[in-house]
């Protein structure tokens, strides 16, 4: 029982601390040429963790919350965007379970987007900035 309310309460602050870093560090993304599709493309948080998405070109995504795998589907129309429900590995990772839940309910949240060439911001159903993203698969 300790245990169970101890990760439930590291889940928690994981989340919010997550939360608050991801809200902290919105990309600006004014003046520059903006991103008219995500399909071929990955993006991941700076924030020192491996967490991604990877877009695939037919409506597919995958990627990995920080210790688990993930698999899911997407709708893109301009910049609308609909993230459906993620498949996740079950894997136990207890420093990172919190970190983990926020990246995929910022990803489940999305409605829509604003992205250049190099970042992305998620926006949720009030057009806020849920997560804020750098892309991976360019040099």
């Amino acid at each position: 029982m300790y245990i169970r309310i101890l990760s439930l309460a590291l889940v928690t602050v994981g989340a919010l601390a997550v939360s608050k870093i991801a809200k902290a560090q919105i990309a600006d993304l004014k003046g520059q040429e903006p991103l008219t599709t995500l399909a071929g493309s990955e993006w991941g948080p700076e924030n020192g963790m491996d967490q991604f998405v990877q877009f695939m070109s037919d409506g597919d995504l995958a990627g990995n919350g920080g210790c688990n795998n993930f698999f899911g589907t997407y709708e893109q129309e301009g910049s609308e965007l609909k993230i459906g429900s993620l498949i996740m590995t079950k894997k136990m990772c207890p420093d990172v379970m919190g970190a983990e839940q926020a990246f995929i309910s910022a990803l489940e949240s999305a409605r829509g987007f604003e992205a250049s060439f190099k970042e992305m911001n998620i926006l949720d159903e009030n057009g806020e900035v849920a997560l804020s993203m750098r892309r991976r698969d360019w040099d």
